[in-house]
């Protein structure tokens, strides 16, 4: 009688796939097709893990079960160990941090393919800030995306920030707050992406030390870095000019800023109430943002020689509505709530400004002058162009921050006109006249 030969059934894809799981994982993790139905016949990878006391845990993955995505099974597993074992998690908070990360096929092995996902959610999570802030992290999120896909392709947090370093900082200053903002942006998106999307724990950012190796150190100084401010003599002449030319309505807006200190987006928030100047808040960030709105600011002008009570003239000419703003500028106040910004507003002064011819002679005598130097230039006098210099708490408190902001940036001014007068007021303590 002959043999009958008979050939083994193909062995299914999937039983592959489990022999696979277990050759690479050990015992106790089984996959099984989960929630096919006529009218969507391929179903979901459903992973199981059993433990040696027989308790068991399950999850679906966003993954379909079909041959093509064998090898993303594969991959999906050994993620969600990876997960588990290095944070500790729970099979279900695990596939939390993975899910909506996987990319199908083309994530496999050791790869983290999920990048694009991890910055869409990131920067959705950004979306209360104010549009100018948002637009920076924007491009920040970008360029890490680029420096991922450089060659060789960064493999933890330190290189990427190194390498996002080399390719974007070349117009950056050394020290500046150009590359601290950039690093911090990309610290926080890293940090995002392990702790809320489930990167692996080797793109945390590097330490505070090696972010700041990568800052650098500023080749100039505070002092020669501070925007001069506007000399007394400077100002005054400044407003005589703009009376001579007639044009009143930006004397009103530079005599404002000057004379009160006003940052220049804050003639959008002035007001005036019972004869006394205030001013809301026109600084925005993540950390003001949603708090309690704080008390309008009493303004108060500091006068120049010569020009005596004219901060308080143009503040109550202000008030009457007989001289009003220039119309461009007005413009942008009216639609500082439309925008929900205010930085248009000080845009549009400086612009003002600039195109004044008077304006341009002065800055081309006095280099670094720019539009906030109207504000510097109330700190100076509070500190420098009296005998009885104002207190920074006092001058700090009436300019809207801080005495350690104020010190910071103002604490560090002298040239020899300044140091001449004050030996002068010191001598003459010493030696009092008719003695």
């Amino acid at each position: 009688m002959a043999h009958v030969w008979r050939m083994a059934p193909r062995q299914q894809w999937f039983e592959t796939l489990r022999l696979s799981i277990q050759q690479e994982h050990g015992k106790g993790w089984s996959v099984r097709e989960i929630g096919a139905t006529k009218r969507n016949p391929i179903g979901r990878c459903q992973l199981t893990r059993i433990w040696e006391n027989r308790t068991r845990s399950s999850v679906v993955t966003p993954v379909e079960w079909k041959a093509t995505n064998a090898t993303a099974i594969l991959a999906t597993v050994g993620q969600l160990r990876t997960l588990m074992e290095e944070r500790k998690l729970s099979l279900q908070d695990a596939n939390k941090l993975n899910t909506k990360l996987l990319c199908g096929p083309q994530q496999s092995g050791d790869d983290f393919a999920g990048w694009p996902e991890v910055a869409a959610r990131f920067l959705k999570s950004q979306e209360g800030l104010r549009s100018s802030t948002l637009g920076d992290i924007k491009t920040r999120v970008t360029r890490a995306l680029e420096a991922l896909k450089s060659r060789p392709c960064p493999r933890d947090g330190n290189t990427l920030m190194r390498r996002y370093a080399e390719k974007f900082f070349e117009g950056c200053p050394s020290g500046g707050v150009g590359r601290k903002r950039n690093l911090q942006d990309v610290a926080r998106f890293l940090t995002y992406a392990v702790d809320e999307c489930g990167a692996p724990t080797r793109f945390y950012p590097p330490s505070k030390a090696k972010i700041n190796e990568l800052i650098g150190s500023a080749e100039t100084t505070a002092a020669e870095k501070l925007t001069p401010p506007i000399k007394p003599e400077d100002l005054a002449a400044l407003l005589d000019q703009l009376e001579a030319d007639g044009e009143h309505e930006l004397r009103l807006a530079v005599g404002l800023v000057g004379l009160y200190g006003l940052r220049p987006a804050e003639l959008a928030v002035l007001t005036v109430k019972e004869g006394r100047g205030y001013v809301g808040h026109v600084k925005r960030n993540s950390s003001s943002m949603g708090a309690k709105a704080k008390p309008h600011r009493l303004v108060k002008p500091i006068d120049v020689a010569g020009r005596e009570g004219e901060g308080e003239r143009l503040l109550q000419l202000y008030a009457s509505g007989l001289m009003k703003l220039p119309k461009s500028l007005r413009n942008q106040i009216a639609m500082v709530e439309e925008k929900g910004r205010f930085q248009d507003v000080g845009a549009e002064f400086a612009q003002k400004l600039e195109r004044y011819r008077p304006w341009q002679s002065l800055v081309a005598r006095t280099p670094g002058l720019t539009p906030y130097s109207l504000r510097h230039g109330y700190a100076w006098r509070a500190h420098c162009c009296s005998a009885n210099a104002m207190h920074p708490r006092i001058t700090a408190a009436l300019m809207g921050h801080n005495v350690a902001t104020h010190l910071k940036h103002y604490g560090s001014w002298t040239d020899e006109a300044s140091l001449e007068a004050a030996v002068e007021r010191f001598n003459q303590g010493v030696h009092p006249v008719g003695a």
